[in-house]
């Protein structure tokens, strides 16, 4: 999808008369949205931003080793070489210059130089469309997507994806981080955020009173003509578009909750640091047993990590997520951390890290593995037990949050006048189309547009073969013969035959969401549950939960 970025310059850090201020410039092509406030630490704003940039910039996945290592050491020593003598030669000119009496500035200097400048940009312009037709990999690397941010009634929150498209990054900080005072106009905006502006952060400090700004100047000036604005029209690609639905997915989807002490996530980082895998399994293995302290195996070493909380789970779990080296992002954020929540989804699923540092939440969400996108990864939306959703209920709910920007669940379906499963399913429908985004740390919903417009099905792209064969099956009231139903603990499991596949298994957590399943068509034996429920389990749960094929 093609999307306008109209930036009126660039963001920066400035230095005011009582301390910094960092300037975010929005997105003049969306609505207005600024916001000004004093930060009352600093600090804690330094080191989440800098966690934010290394999500935005990361990019783990496997490169090639390039050949001729000594080859390669002999031309960065010639490069080396080069570049010093380039230093002492730029040092002479600048001196000699400095020696001269240069005298007044000639005439038309200021019009050649806003010539130059849009020359630049111009040029720039070109070359990123050529760069983007032609080497769209090097293109996402050097140009990493702008963050999004969202100005709320209680929180500021920043989101961004990072290049690999396997982790997300959300820094949600409470209006409590403000002075009181602050200017605002509620709404969401991208804002130019480059690595020159990644290094000005670095100069906060606890004795600099620092401000944040999403100026809001540009929308108050005609900025068309002026040699500072730049705009630049983008495409978007649809997985990462998709990547928040599938996000918002995970967010509403049954987790283990795990409560981490600072020092056991510190032990992890460490560990890993100092430690290179040779060899499979590379993952973090929960260990969860009830009413004791939760251990964290990092394997293959086998090594232990016992944790100073107590799991309240009612069932011992084992648990593992892989990719864990892109759990460095969180490094920065130890010193100021006071506590670590972990919701594991199931082994090979996706995790969500929170770590909360006084009025600020970091969200680190981490796909099943670093190779695999939050769009391809699992097809979460399939685990969710929701109904379809109703046009009318959808339209009302978005309704109600773009007036009040948040509310809880309950209160939606309470003014909607909806019941409890048709809000959650308009919910899920809204997030998919990124218009809203789950906030459970507070358990509420909250207004937030990814675009101007709503993502349609030519954006976000068609719907998943597995769900489209699902309603080919439930077309035929004869398709499913259930043979057995039971309950165990907290499951319910049923066993029918689905067409020409016997015996598929599926087991049912109260809220009608497949916790587990059992098939032997060829996608459930590739992926188990870790791409989502084949075709004929979805069949099972939604004629055993009296759902038809909907639309």
């Amino acid at each position: 999808m093609k999307s306008t970025l109209s930036y009126l310059g660039s963001s920066e850090v400035c230095r005011v008369t009582d301390g910094l201020s960092l300037s975010l410039k929005p997105n003049l092509a969306r609505d207005q949205v600024f916001f000004d406030g004093a930060v009352e630490h600093p600090l804690r704003w330094r080191e989440a931003m800098s966690a934010l940039h290394e999500v935005v910039i990361g990019d783990l996945r496997f490169k090639k080793r390039s050949g001729g290592q000594a080859y390669q050491a002999y031309l960065k020593a010639q490069k080396d070489h080069e570049s010093a003598a380039r230093r002492l030669a730029a040092q002479q000119a600048r001196a000699d210059l400095l020696s001269e009496d240069i005298g007044p500035a000639p005439k038309g200097l200021k019009k050649q130089f806003e010539s130059a400048r849009k020359r630049y940009w111009r040029l720039r312009d070109e070359w990123g469309f050529e760069l983007r037709r032609n080497d769209p990999e090097l293109f996402r690397a050097l140009v990493p997507w702008d963050p999004i941010v969202t100005v709320a009634p209680d929180v500021v929150l920043f989101e961004g994806f990072s290049k690999d498209e396997s982790s997300y990054g959300c820094l949600c900080v409470d209006r409590e981080g403000f002075e009181p005072g602050s200017a605002e106009a509620l709404g969401t905006t991208n804002v130019d955020f480059s690595i020159g502006l990644f290094q000005q952060i670095q100069t906060f400090r606890t004795y600099k009173k620092t401000r944040l700004i999403v100026d809001p100047t540009g929308f108050e000036v005609q900025v068309e003509g002026r040699a500072d604005h730049r705009e630049e029209k983008i495409d978007l690609p649809p997985a990462w578009l998709r990547g928040f639905g599938q996000l918002q997915a995970a967010t509403t989807l049954p987790s283990e909750t795990v409560q981490l002490d600072v020092p056991s996530l510190y032990a992890v980082l460490s560990f890993l640091r100092r430690h290179k895998e040779r060899s499979g399994p590379r993952s973090i293995r929960f260990e969860l047993t009830p009413g004791r302290p939760p251990q964290l195996v990092l394997e293959p070493w086998g090594h232990v990590i016992t944790t100073a909380g107590t799991y309240s789970g009612d069932r011992p779990q084992s648990i593992r997520m892989w990719g864990r080296r892109r759990l460095m992002v969180l490094a920065r954020l130890l010193p100021l951390a006071e506590s670590v929540q972990v919701r594991l989804l199931g082994t090979g699923m996706p995790s969500l890290w929170t770590v909360r540092m006084g009025e600020m939440r970091f969200i680190l969400g981490l796909s099943g593995w670093t190779k695999s996108d939050w769009t391809n990864a699992a097809a979460l939306d399939l685990l969710a037990g929701r109904e379809d959703a109703s046009p009318a209920v959808v339209a009302k709910v978005e309704d109600l949050l773009r007036k009040n920007r948040s509310m809880t669940s309950r209160d939606l379906a309470t003014s909607a006048l909806a019941s409890s499963a048709q809000t959650q399913a308009a919910l899920f429908e809204l997030a998919r189309l990124g218009q809203v985004i789950y906030d459970f740390g507070r358990d509420i919903c909250r207004y937030r547009p990814i675009l101007p417009v709503p993502l349609g099905a030519d954006i976000v792209g068609p719907e998943h073969a597995e769900h489209t064969g699902t309603r080919q099956i439930l077309a035929n009231p004869n398709a499913i013969t259930v043979s057995q139903t039971e309950t165990i603990g907290r499951l319910r499991i049923i066993v029918a035959k689905v067409g020409d596949q016997r015996e598929v298994e599926v087991g049912l957590d109260p809220d009608g969401v497949i916790r587990k399943g059992r098939c032997n068509c060829s996608f459930f034996y590739r992926n188990k549950l870790r791409q989502g429920p084949c075709r004929h389990i979805l069949a099972v749960r939604l004629s055993k939960m009296g759902q038809g094929a909907g639309s």
